[in-house]
């Protein structure tokens, strides 16, 4: 049983983190949770755990998500792309022979679709496929 109890407080110890803050910011959250006990907090942690958590919401609901794609640039050899969850840019290129992705090895992947989503990659492509080039049709 006491090896039980002993090994639930190293459990338990390990799901929290101390942090610090000045002696006169801890006294006036002691202060405010005695005087307003309408709030429902009990302890200096409970009141930092509730407000941060708050706050950290507040600020996601504000993060801007850049897209994952970004065109970089593009002229008639290919397309370069900025694919922000790989952390990379990826080469679409064309050629005669077809389009192809240097990241996925592919000729069909979700770059060469973003690629030819873009209106100056649709008006390169459609170009080459009038000069006979095996390209997508855009």
């Amino acid at each position: 049983m006491l090896l039980l109890l002993l090994l639930v407080m190293i459990l338990s110890a390990r799901a929290y983190k101390n942090i610090s803050i000045k002696s006169e910011f801890a006294e006036a959250i002691e202060q405010f949770i005695k005087e307003n006990p309408q709030f429902g907090y009990r302890s200096i942690a409970a009141f930092l755990e509730d407000s941060s958590r708050r706050r950290l919401e507040e600020l996601k609901a504000k993060e801007t998500r850049l897209p994952r794609m970004e065109q970089i640039n593009c002229d008639e050899d290919g397309v370069k792309i900025l694919d922000r969850q790989l952390h990379r840019v990826v080469d679409v290129t064309f050629k005669p022979s077809g389009i192809r992705c240097n990241i996925d090895d592919a000729d069909n992947c979700e770059h060469i679709k973003f690629a030819l989503e873009q209106k100056d990659v649709q008006k390169i492509v459609s170009q080459k496929r009038k000069e006979g080039w095996k390209l997508p049709d855009v």
